[in-house]
């Protein structure tokens, strides 16, 4: 009877993990040496960088290689990183500081009224410069006459 060995997947190929790399290392340079930022499969699903002690889950199998979220898990330790790792969380709203100006967060839907305007704005034109253009090709004609003197 043949053995069975147990097997772990990787969430992720070992091609994938040899040229990932912590984008923080990245960003800071040559502080970390001459190849920054290498980063190893701990627990299954987390992508820990020995240079910034960043950790990134690997969620659905795809590594999630920001650097806030990396940050977020700096401070915990490798054991306690929970496996699978949690869903995303939404950024929490920072209100602005004194003298600051706030400006209106992004919005997924368009703004109905704004697109109707620019669309009767763009047919105006169309119509105007249609207009000019026949006014334009009539003295051109009345030139194909042949002058006598």
């Amino acid at each position: 009877m043949a053995k069975k060995t147990e097997q772990t997947l990787s969430p992720i190929s070992p091609d994938l993990l040899e040229i990932l790399r912590d984008p923080q290392a990245i960003q800071e340079g040559a502080r970390h040496g001459a190849d920054p930022g290498r980063l190893e499969l701990v627990r299954g699903n987390w992508l820990v960088s020995a240079d910034t002690g960043y950790k990134y889950p690997i969620r659905d199998g795809i590594p999630v290689m920001l650097i806030e979220e990396g940050a977020r898990w700096k401070d915990t330790p490798v054991d306690a990183l929970p496996v699978p790792p949690p869903p995303a969380v939404e950024p929490i709203a920072v209100e602005p500081r004194a003298g600051e100006v706030a400006t209106a967060p992004a919005t997924a839907a368009p703004n109905v009224a704004l697109l109707a305007a620019i669309g009767l704005l763009v047919l105006a034109l169309l119509i105007l410069l249609g207009r000019s253009r026949r006014h334009v090709a009539a003295p051109a004609e009345a030139l194909r006459e042949p002058i006598v003197p």
